[in-house]
């Protein structure tokens, strides 16, 4: 046991010295940065340009090289917003391209929103028109929020054929045919995921919003790292959304978008209408019931209690509230202004303790004549005829949908976005047919990215510490918090049974006494404790023989020797008496079945105690 809290104690110091030893490094990178102490300088990685194989085409890859600018491939919108205010109308946001505000790559360029708190609208015409067919859709690309985000997005628009014969004209009813991308205000985010699918029948253009999950957290817009954001979209309908290589969400657009892509069989006809004669009321009033003649309908609700009694103490003589005499009429009171000034009312001393105060008046019970007003009992309609609806008829607009059929051609890239921050960057925009070419981009770009970013963060201390790092992720996927907290509650647990778990004791086992011989018999129990043993062994170290072979004890007479010599024969004697005696008892004494049997304990505490060589005799029998 006691080595068990030992351990516990141990455990907990160890805890400590590390978390203290955590403390100090910290508290000496701290010194060392307030002291002037120089680390070792962030020299950013020269940026090299990514390439794919001969064979690939992609609809549009845009990485910013060095010498880009705004007006030769993305064109900047001089459009108006519809339906808002004339000063809020305008895409007047700011666009550049740049490097970002942290270099960690040299010559890494991207497109960045260089204002918060206004419209922004940019577009690119792709160098190949995507068409839905039999090849899977894939656009990729990064954004980083430098500033992080309140409320606004950071998605991609891939425009429908058409868009790109005035990309100038670019506003939020510009027609798309997807919308990918994240989008956060407040304290949560989501990536958008939209389908515009049009319905072969009757040529309308709806919107459909893929599924997505209970929680995202808004790590990909607070940490102020790149993000690299992945769509794909196969012909069957299956679709995939990736955040930095990781699955975020997937499903099919025939079974997991709002509302159904497949619409009703069945609708309701509009030209149907109501019969006149339709009755709708389940229960109708009775007509055939009369108010009784007893029924008075002018009978107050509540009566003044004739019974009651005033209180004998209260006091008619003195008002509940009188004016405070202690308050005094402000400096500033204009009587023309504000009127008579009169001193506020406080409760009246006088009546403290009191029943009342002011004019007694009899209290109101309720009135056992009032009824209310009568009106006629409810009864079952006998002309009810449930409630009523139009009449189902086949949808004319209904049909079998193919994911890729009602998917416009796509033939611009766009950004269009309200946002509340600025230096947002995006950066290696990809549209093409190939997950191979997606795949081998995101290796040329953003996983050496994200190591250069992690290594400036850590170069300069900006790192988010282990700490942060759980609470991101539990914020990306709550489920963690249940983890996290049994592989803490767990191991305490066990601590603690380890340490201060106790064994259960053995019921002390007394022999039981019969008429039948056992072992039990002949053995006698241990009747002196740990203590009493110790008194023994120093008594017999007394009586030890000394160095002259003599006990130790003072010299006896010669009478009085001879007087020792004769008592062994006597107590010989006197000794196989009362053994024999004892057996006759035992012999004459028998145990019934029912009989209570005294424990030896019991027994042994009631016969008198043998010192000496005697009584450490009796302890070693039960041995």
């Amino acid at each position: 046991m006691l080595n068990r809290k030992w351990s516990f104690v141990f455990l907990t110091f160890l805890l400590v010295i590390s978390v203290n030893a955590n403390d100090d490094v910290f508290e000496d990178e701290d010194e060392a940065s307030e002291s002037g102490v120089e680390k070792d300088e962030f020299v950013p990685s020269n940026f090299v340009a990514p390439k794919l194989a001969d064979t690939s085409k992609p609809n549009f890859f845009d990485y910013f090289p060095v010498g880009s600018k705004i007006g030769q491939t993305w064109i900047k919108s001089l459009a108006k917003k519809d339906d808002v205010d004339s000063e809020i109308a305008k895409y007047n946001g700011e666009w550049s391209i740049g490097a970002p505000t942290k270099v960690s790559i040299e010559g890494d360029y991207g497109l960045i929103v260089k204002t918060k708190a206004r419209h922004h609208a940019i577009a690119a015409k792709l160098e190949t028109p995507f068409v839905f067919g039999s090849n899977k859709f894939i656009a990729q690309y990064d954004v980083k929020f430098e500033e992080g985000q309140e409320c606004g997005g950071g998605y991609l628009k891939l425009l429908s054929e058409g868009a790109e014969k005035d990309l100038a004209s670019f506003q939020d009813k510009t027609p798309y045919t997807i919308m990918f991308g994240p989008d956060k205000c407040g304290a949560s985010g989501q990536v958008h995921l939209i389908f515009r699918y049009k319905n072969p029948v009757n040529g309308t253009v709806s919107e459909y919003h893929a599924k997505q999950p209970a929680s995202i957290g808004t790590a990909y817009w607070d940490d102020h790292n790149t993000h690299l954001f992945t769509l794909v979209v196969k012909p069957t309908g299956e679709y995939s959304v990736s955040v930095d290589g990781k699955s975020l969400y997937y499903g099919n657009m025939l079974s997991d978008i709002s509302p159904s892509l497949t619409p009703p069989k069945e609708i309701f006809d509009e030209t149907d209408l109501k019969p006149e004669d339709w009755d709708e009321r389940e229960q109708i009033e009775d007509e055939t019931a009369s108010k009784p003649d007893d029924w008075d309908e002018n009978e107050p609700q509540n009566v003044v209690d004739e019974s009651a009694t005033k209180p004998y103490d209260w006091n008619e003589e003195e008002n509940e509230l009188i004016p405070d005499p202690e308050a005094q009429k402000p400096q500033d009171w204009d009587e023309d202004m504000d009127g008579s000034w009169e001193a506020p009312l406080i409760d009246n001393p006088a009546c403290k303790g009191l029943s009342g105060c002011g004019t007694w008046k009899p209290p109101t019970i309720k009135n056992p004549k009032y009824r209310g007003k009568w009106v006629r009992p409810k009864i079952a309609n006998p002309a009810y005829k449930g409630k009523w609806s139009p009449r189902l008829i086949d949808n004319p607009n209904y049909f079998e949908p193919k994911p890729f059929d009602g998917l416009a051609p796509i033939s611009a890239v766009g950004i269009e976005l309200w946002t509340m921050s600025e230096n947002i960057l995006f950066d290696n925009i990809l549209i093409t047919l190939s997950e191979q070419d997606a795949s081998e981009i995101a290796k040329q770009t953003f996983y050496i990215k994200q190591q250069e970013e992690y290594r400036l963060a850590a170069a300069t201390g900006s790192s988010n510490g282990i700490f942060q790092q759980i609470v991101d992720a539990t914020n990306e996927k709550p489920w963690l918090w249940a983890v996290y907290i049994l592989c803490i509650l767990l191991p305490l647990i066990a601590i603690g049974v380890f340490c201060f778990g106790k064994g259960s004791k053995p019921a002390p086992n007394f022999a039981k006494k019969s008429d039948t011989y056992s072992p039990d018999d002949d053995r006698v129990p241990n009747l002196v404790d740990d203590q009493e043993e110790e008194i023994i062994a120093e008594d017999e170290e007394d009586n030890q023989p000394g160095p002259s072979g003599t006990q130790n004890q003072p010299p006896i007479d010669e009478d009085e020797q001879d007087e020792v010599e004769q008592q062994p024969s006597s107590s010989k004697t006197a000794s196989s008496e009362s053994s024999s005696a004892a057996e006759e008892e035992d012999n004459d004494h028998v145990v019934h079945e029912n009989e209570p049997v005294q424990p030896t304990e019991e027994v042994a505490k009631k016969s008198p105690r043998v010192t000496g060589g005697a009584k450490r005799r009796t302890a070693r029998r039960g041995d």
